[in-house]
């Protein structure tokens, strides 16, 4: 049906109206595409701030929402705009699909997308920070479908164009993604390596650059990882001291579900160590802090639970 209309309407209408309309419907995606990744992430650089026309939605689960509705025809888009020649809003969006990725696990369904904007990037503007920006949503795409040799290739070009941008806060977040795809695999002293270079990259970032409001709380993150990691290597010690420093941020932020992830990764080191009656509380404290939707993080905590009951 969608060929016959095409081929109908090229004949009745002409290309240069067809064209003209195809670029008013790319528009017109692009906008709420733009407006819904905004509600679902307000605070992260890695989503466009919103177009001043346009809807704008209520809040992060109604943007989420948004996006799931349109998925499939933004994912649609991307190529369509790809084929239209109009590069610059194929790239914008594909990046405006990360929060469908980062917050709805629709990693099967965007992938085509991203291969196809990534690959866009790199024809058009290599070495830019939107195409670090599309490896690096595509490596963590790859990532969460377990194809592990595809993810660390488009991590490593990640890092490569943010590097390549002068970008140091995509840098260091691309080589942070490298760590936590070796952290996946339990390639821990990997992994600790990648996040030490990327706690040394984000030291870089100097008063008046870009991104220096958001370093404290990167470098708590990437010492929550860090803490990961040692755990893994059996550094327990260290693990305890790095994930306790950063319970105590997140607490002071009041960002009550990364705190709860740092008092699970706590929770975890303790139990290592022996330290089970320690380790169900910080459980506890961490099923306190999150809300009935944090599904998954619940479950995880109620299987840590049992096995520190059962290891008594």
């Amino acid at each position: 049906m969608r060929r016959h209309l095409a081929d109908t309407a090229g004949p009745e209408h002409g290309i240069p109206d067809c064209s003209a309309a195809v670029a008013r419907t790319l528009d017109a995606l692009l906008n709420r595409a733009l407006h819904a990744a905004h509600a679902a992430l307000p605070q992260s650089w890695r989503t466009e701030p919103a177009p001043a026309q346009g809807e704008a939605y209520r809040d992060e689960a109604e943007g989420v929402a948004a996006l799931a509705a349109e998925a499939g025809n933004l994912v649609r888009a991307v190529s369509v705009a790809r084929e239209y020649q109009h590069t610059t809003t194929a790239l914008r969006l594909g990046r405006a699909l990360w929060p469908l990725q980062l917050k709805a696990g629709h990693w099967d369904e965007v992938l085509p997308a991203l291969r196809i904007a990534a690959r866009c990037a790199e024809e058009h503007q290599p070495g830019s920070r939107i195409a670090g920006a599309l490896h690096f949503q595509l490596a963590h795409c790859l990532g969460e479908l377990g194809r592990w040799e595809e993810a660390d290739r488009e991590a490593e070009a990640a890092a490569r164009a943010e590097r390549e941008a002068g970008h140091l806060r995509g840098e260091a977040s691309s080589v942070e993604l490298q760590g936590l795809l070796n952290l996946h695999r339990w390639l821990y002293e990997a992994a600790h390596e990648r996040f030490v270079e990327a706690e040394a990259i984000y030291g870089r970032i100097a008063q008046g650059q870009e991104g220096v409001e958001d370093l404290s709380r990167a470098f708590a993150l990437s010492r929550r990882h860090q803490g990961r990691a040692l755990r893994g290597m059996g550094r327990l010690d260290e693990s305890r001291r790095l994930l306790e420093t950063v319970v105590d941020f997140f607490g002071q932020q009041g960002e009550a579900y990364n705190q709860a992830r740092a008092l699970t990764d706590l929770a975890e080191t303790l139990h290592d160590a022996g330290e089970n009656a320690e380790a169900l509380t910080k459980i506890a404290e961490a099923e306190r802090l999150l809300t009935p939707a944090a599904t998954p993080h619940l479950g995880y905590l109620a299987a840590l639970r049992l096995r520190c009951e059962v290891a008594g």
